[in-house]
This record gives C-alpha cells, sequence and structure tokens, in this order.
C-alpha cells in the first residue's frame, strides 16, 4: 500500500507531460521536396554474403561518384533529409557530382532499404562485405574511382575497409596487404565527418572525461554483459522509435523529444532547429546489432578501435588504430569543436595516417551529426567538402601541403 502513491503520482505526472507536450509544442514542418529537377535511381549491389544492398543514386553520369556512409544508428536518409538546405546529397548533386547515398546492411527506408540479415553483423562486416560491395559496385556502373564520405561510424568502417581488413578462420579479422593496395586503388579520396581513429580520452582532458570516470567505466561494463546476452538471445537492437508507429502518430511529442538533453548530446542544440532534428529522427534513425554495440562499448573500454572480439577470449582482437599507418588516400577530416572529443579526430586519425595529401578540419559551433544538418551547413559545411572533392578529383587547385584549419 505504501507505493500506491508515489506510483499513482508518477503515473498522472507523465500523463500530465504527456498533454503539456501535446499542446504546447508547436508542430514540425511539413516535409519539403527538394530534389526537383534532379534524376533519381535505385541500385541493388550484392555483397559476398549474399545480402542485397540498395543505394540511391542521385544520377550526374560523368561526374565524380560520390558515396555517402551514414554512422551509428543512422541510415543513408541522415544525408538525404527532406529539409530545404539541411541536406547533403542533393547539395552535392546540384554540383555536378555523381551522388551515391548508402544504407549499410539492416538499415534504410523503402524503397532503399537494404537486406538485414541475421543481425548477427559487426561492423568489421559492413566494411568487409557492405563496402566492398558498394565501392566496386559503383566502380562498375561509373567506370571511376569512387570518394567517400562518411559520417562518425561511416569514417570508422573506411579505415577499417583501407586497411585491407577480411576474415580468416571464423571471424578473426586480419590486415592483408593485396587488399589494402587494391582497395586504395577503387578510391579517389575520401572526407571523414566526426570519425576518430581512437577513443582514447587523457586522463586530464578538460573536454570529456569519458570513461577516465570509475562509475562511467562501471556503466560500460554493464552495458557489454547486457549486449552479451542479446547477442545470443535477440541481436537486433531497435532504435528507430517508430517501430510502434508513436514517434509519427506523436509529432508534437516528438518535436519536443529531439530538443531535450536525452537528445541532443549527439549534436549542438544551438546549432539547430527543431524541424531538422525532428525530420532526423523520423527519417534518419535505424537499427543496430548486438554485435555493432559490443565492439563500439570494448572500443571505448579500451580506448582503441577494434574488431569485434570473438566470444573467445584468448583470441587477439585486431586494433584497426595502431593499424592507422596503412592508410596513403587523400583525406580530409572534419570535427566540430562540440563533438565528443575533436582532439581525438587529429591525434588518433589525422596525424597518424600516412596521406601526404590531407587536411584538418576543426568546425567552431559544430556537434556531432550537426555536420550534417546544422543551421548553416548549405553554407559552412557541404562547400568545404565539395571543394575537397574537386581539388582531389575533379581538377582543382593542386596542393602538396597538408592543412589544418580551425
Amino acid at each position: 500500500m505504501t507505493r500506491t502513491g508515489p506510483a499513482l503520482g508518477a503515473a498522472v505526472g507523465s500523463y500530465a507531460a504527456y498533454i503539456y507536450l501535446g499542446l504546447k509544442t508547436p508542430m514540425p514542418g511539413e516535409t519539403q521536396d527538394v530534389a526537383t529537377g534532379l534524376e533519381v535511381e535505385r541500385r541493388e549491389f550484392v555483397t559476398t554474403d549474399g545480402l542485397t544492398l540498395r543505394p540511391k543514386r542521385y544520377a550526374n553520369p560523368g561526374g565524380v561518384p560520390v558515396l555517402l556512409c551514414h554512422g551509428f544508428g543512422g541510415n543513408g536518409n541522415t544525408f538525404d533529409l527532406p529539409r530545404e538546405g539541411r541536406n547533403m546529397a542533393v547539395h552535392l548533386a546540384r554540383d555536378g557530382f555523381d551522388v551515391w547515398v548508402s544504407s549499410f546492411r539492416g538499415c534504410g527506408r523503402e524503397p532503399y532499404r537494404s537486406d538485414e540479415g541475421d543481425w548477427r553483423h559487426s561492423m568489421d562486416h559492413l566494411a568487409i562485405y557492405d563496402a566492398s560491395a558498394l565501392v566496386e559496385g559503383i566502380l562498375s556502373v561509373t567506370g571511376k574511382p569512387v570518394f567517400w564520405v562518411g559520417h562518425s561510424m561511416g569514417g570508422f568502417v573506411l579505415y577499417m575497409y583501407l586497411q585491407g581488413a577480411r576474415f580468416a578462420g571464423g571471424d578473426t579479422v586480419v590486415s592483408d596487404p593485396g587488399l589494402v593496395a587494391e582497395r586504395h586503388g577503387k578510391l579517389a579520396g575520401a572526407v571523414t565527418l566526426g570519425a576518430p581513429g581512437a577513443f582514447s580520452w587523457p586522463a586530464d582532458d578538460p573536454e570529456r572525461k569519458g570513461v577516465n570516470r570509475a562509475v562511467n567505466r562501471r556503466y560500460v561494463e554493464h552495458y557489454i554483459r547486457v549486449m552479451r546476452e542479446k547477442e545470443s538471445s535477440s541481436p537486433r537492437i531497435h532504435r528507430r522509435g517508430s517501430r510502434n508507429g508513436f514517434l509519427r502518430s506523436h509529432p508534437r511529442i516528438t518535436s519536443a523529444l529531439v530538443r531535450t538533453p536525452l537528445a541532443v548530446n549527439v549534436y549542438n542544440r544551438a546549432n539547430t532547429d527543431r524541424d531538422a532534428t525532428t525530420a532526423l529522427v523520423y527519417n534518419g534513425r535505424d537499427d543496430v546489432s548486438a554485435a555493432m554495440w559490443l565492439q563500439r562499448l570494448e572500443s571505448v573500454l579500451g580506448g582503441d578501435l577494434v574488431q569485434h572480439r570473438p566470444v573467445d577470449r584468448r583470441v587477439d582482437a585486431f586494433n584497426y588504430t595502431r593499424n592507422m599507418h596503412l592508410i596513403t588516400l587523400p583525406v580530409m577530416f572534419i570535427t566540430g569543436d562540440r563533438d565528443y572529443n575533436p582532439r581525438m579526430v587529429e591525434s588518433f586519425a589525422y596525424e597518424i595516417v600516412s596521406s601526404v595529401k590531407k587536411e584538418f578540419v576543426r568546425l567552431p559551433g559544430y556537434g556531432h551529426i550537426d555536420m550534417l544538418m546544422g543551421r548553416n551547413v548549405a553554407s559552412e559545411v557541404y562547400p568545404l567538402i565539395s571543394a575537397w572533392i574537386k581539388e582531389v578529383a575533379g581538377g582543382g587547385p593542386a596542393r602538396d601541403e597538408e592543412g589544418v584549419r580551425q
């Protein structure tokens, strides 16, 4: 009986919040048609393990083929939001590039949703199977080396791919020197956004203490145990939020939730608006596998980006951070000064790769995903990427020196 009061109070409070949000929060803006006049295609590429990927193409035959690869828990729509001035894919297509918007296995919205398989894939599978299928498929269609643009995990997958990652003896990852050379030859260059080569935070880092705090380490260790159990029992981790239709049937609540502290840890709230962030949740959020979560969490805990660790802990995990030097492709590394930790991108990616031509850019006022859909991306971010692609792959002005922009 003593618990009835608090439980009832919580229920009433929740219902009151529900009503308040439903009445007071403005409706998000209408979906906008931002691709008028562009030629749109759906293509299908089959991975060597038998899954079909369905990228969306903004076709500009003869233009530099640009492959857009999304981050963890997202899909290709993060580059392709139905909001004017917040759509990187359309911006690049209107600038003459042959743009391919990809969604990794299990991700995307119809008719561009890719096959999901058994949901036991890790990020290693995305690099070894999905990246290979996408790059080789685009190369076969266009006859031109591909320019890769990857946000967050889309950058991690690029690093893994360029290190010649392949499976040897089950799920053990090795670096194949022949694949290192072959894969570099299929790409013209790259841009990564918010994609460090490691997760190491110095103990005295003022920007974020992260797992250097004991309480945070205990939380990560607990979550690893939870994901280990899910990996064997229910490996699909639902993140879309619209699985039961709740988000789409309650637009005002969704519009309010995307501005809360829980949501804005992935972007700088001041650099975004309600309509764009609501569109991001509606269109760009997707499911992941337990193995992907485990790989991410164990990399965060250990500091280095490593393969998904086999259940047999006696097998050493391949360490991608220690092999970043194998990358020689021209790369622009972009981060924001409000991103999780821009120093990780500079220290564990830009400074380690062996690329002769490379550049590091730190965008003032930008967090993690608002590098794709922030207020001023159409004037501050997209032209930067477009200019780099032209410089590296499209006959822009030559520049031999590496550079850093603050």
